[in-house]
């Protein structure tokens, strides 16, 4: 999202008891312009985590650019800053960048992870078996991860009673809980200071709002065309490309073919008529 739109996010996280903030990281918006308006928008304690779904490419482009991003005294973490399975490439950065590195459990694979110390943690969701599978192999090599289960309150609560008992789950929690206008529980799961209370009633320990269920069941939608849009991306330098389709611009940044998080860039989108 633009800086502004990243801004009035935490300050509501902030106003909800989160003190992390995992925002994923694009090259086409400015990363330290987006940095600096949650910075300038939070207290001294909170904290972002950067998600960059590889999109930095290679540590060629990623160490600098993470270096400057350790600037930022606010920014804790990042997570798969390039293809995972660029080994060497993350030794790189993991010997010249100091924030700890997170990747997704299981590629490279977790020998490999330790033997080369190619990160610092891991992310971990999917079902229960495979959350204790992973957990516990985490543990066994002293690793910590964030859980990463996204969902309504059901899953956020299902997160919550996970957390408690998973002994290296020690980094913030993703259940995007907050996004859903209705969360399908009659218990709000409140936040302070960064923690929530594992509810101890039987089974998950909350009612389902039976109203809400039957108010918004309905029937599979019909497919519908996708809305007609322009996006367009440009450089200070002046050059300035459009396409119709998101993801044309997400795959040739991801081929290497556009300019790495460069500042200044920007972003735009528009209905076409």
């Amino acid at each position: 999202m633009p800086p502004e739109d990243w801004a009035e996010e935490v300050k509501l996280a902030v106003k909800m008891g989160y003190t992390n903030a995992k925002l994923k990281a694009r090259p086409w918006f400015d990363i330290f312009e987006q940095v600096q308006a949650v910075s300038d928008a939070t207290p001294n304690y909170f904290r972002l985590d950067l998600d960059f779904n590889s999109l930095l490419l290679n540590s060629g482009y990623a160490v600098p650019i993470l270096r400057d991003l350790e600037e930022f005294p606010k920014v804790s973490m990042f997570e798969t800053p390039i293809p995972q399975n660029d080994v060497r490439g993350y030794l790189k950065i993991k010997s010249r960048v100091s924030r700890p590195i997170a990747l997704h459990y299981g590629v490279p694979n977790l020998t490999v992870c330790v033997r080369e110390n190619v990160c610092d943690g891991f992310v971990i969701g999917g079902g229960a078996s495979r959350v204790k599978r992973q957990a516990s192999a985490a543990a066994e090599v002293n690793m910590p991860f964030w859980l990463q289960l996204v969902g309504t309150g059901l899953t956020a609560t299902f997160a919550l009673h996970l957390g408690s008992v998973l002994t290296h789950a020690l980094w913030p929690a993703i259940t995007c809980y907050e996004t859903y206008s209705d969360d399908l529980i009659k218990d709000k799961i409140e936040v302070q200071g960064g923690f929530a209370r594992v509810p101890e009633r039987p089974g998950l320990g909350v009612t389902i709002d039976e109203n809400a269920l039957e108010r918004l069941k309905i029937e599979p939608p019909a497919e519908k065309p996708e809305p007609k849009m322009r996006y367009c991306i440009s450089w200070p330098d002046g050059t300035k490309i459009c396409f119709d389709h998101a993801n044309d611009y997400y795959r040739e940044f991801l081929a290497g073919n556009l300019p790495v998080f460069k500042r200044g860039v920007k972003f735009e989108a528009s209905k076409r008529i």
